[in-house]
């Protein structure tokens, strides 16, 4: 990997100063995020996360990326989605127009590439599963699953940011172990442009607060899922498919269970609310900071989980049933999460009772 180091300097440095340049531009042109209804922050914050980070990312690879990465087919296709997730921070565009794009996108890379989801591994312990002509649309609703789970996410300071990371570092470390060691870069190069945004979105540094926008949160799901993809579909596949799911658990049961929830209510999959994750973490009565530790540590975990079971081979269909039984309990968690906040609650004031002196 220290090869690569001057391909990592160029991403960090390009968007540390993307960021410096957009701040103000944003600022006047009105590419912000003003604090209404659901929004609780203070003040216009520059929506430029995503744009700074696939401006170093674009550079280190147009510069200096190695050809059999495919960088320009890569690029093109995150390029369209930041510039369909700009337009979407900045009009606020319909659910109908952005699936729309993201399949065009998804299509796009998967023509591009010649790669898309062809087997799901002998996930049922009854062989491997090939998938056929179920391969292309199933492909097209990983790729657009990914893209809104990650932009799901993006609610709290740093979130999106760190379940990305985790993602990413994840990735790396499949790709290095088991003979992907260019993608590996990649995954990385991606993990350092996000750095700077991290540093200016918690506060790190004073008086250039951004938020990532629906640029960044889209951006970010298109490469998982195009990483996600090459790891475990290439014909040098790193990590069995089941695997996968372990990657991007917290984005990914967090967006089904809403989905769910909100179908069932008689609503829109796509309508905004505050029943996410980290909105419930704050309602338990964590602050901001505690929530994304607590979050983020969850997802360690769980990627952690991941790597041991694909280190020790353990077989699909027990990594299968125990993710399902772990999202099981995340939906019984969420559908009865107001009883047991009530309860604890409860608890809490009746600790805090002055009790009577005898």
């Amino acid at each position: 990997m220290s090869e690569h180091l001057p391909l990592y300097l160029v991403a960090f440095f390009t968007a540390c100063v993307a960021i410096g340049l957009w701040y103000p531009l944003s600022v006047r042109i009105g590419l912000v995020d003003i604090p209404r209804g659901r929004k609780q922050h203070q003040g216009a914050v520059p929506l430029i996360g995503g744009i700074a980070t696939y401006c170093g990312l674009a550079t280190a690879l147009l510069l200096l990326a190695d050809s059999s990465i495919q960088p320009f087919y890569y690029l093109a296709c995150s390029g369209v989605i930041v510039v369909l997730g700009v337009f979407d921070d900045y009009l606020d565009l319909s659910v109908k127009l952005r699936l729309a794009v993201q399949t065009l996108v998804g299509l796009a890379m998967t023509y591009s590439l010649d790669l898309h989801i062809a087997s799901l591994g002998n996930l049922f312990g009854f062989g491997v599963v090939e998938l056929g002509v179920l391969g292309l649309p199933i492909t097209l609703i990983a790729v657009i699953a990914a893209i809104n789970a990650f932009n799901m996410t993006d609610g709290i300071d740093g979130l999106a940011g760190m379940l990305s990371l985790i993602s990413f570092i994840t990735l790396a470390i499949f790709m290095t172990l088991w003979g992907q060691q260019l993608y590996a870069s990649l995954a990385l190069v991606i993990a350092i442009a996000l750095l700077p945004y991290l540093a200016c979105n918690l506060n790190l540094i004073p008086g250039r607060r951004i938020f990532m926008g629906d640029a960044g949160s889209m951006l970010i799901g298109l490469s998982v899922i195009w990483l996600l993809i090459i790891g475990t579909q290439s014909e040098t596949a790193s990590f069995r498919p089941v695997t996968a799911l372990w990657i991007i658990a917290i984005p990914l049961m967090d967006m089904i269970a809403i989905m769910v929830r909100r179908i069932r209510k008689g609503q829109s999959p796509f309508q905004a609310d505050r029943e996410h994750l980290h909105h419930i973490s704050l309602r338990l009565g964590l602050n901001s900071r505690e929530s994304l530790m607590l979050i983020t540590a969850l997802a360690c975990i769980f990627a952690c989980i991941g790597i041991i079971g694909e280190y020790l081979l353990v077989p699909d269909v027990i990594m299968l049933l125990l993710f399902l039984l772990l999202f099981a309990a995340y939906l019984y968690l969420l559908q009865h999460i107001w009883r047991i906040i009530s309860h604890f609650r409860h608890k809490r004031q009746h600790n805090q009772r002055p009790r009577a002196i005898k």
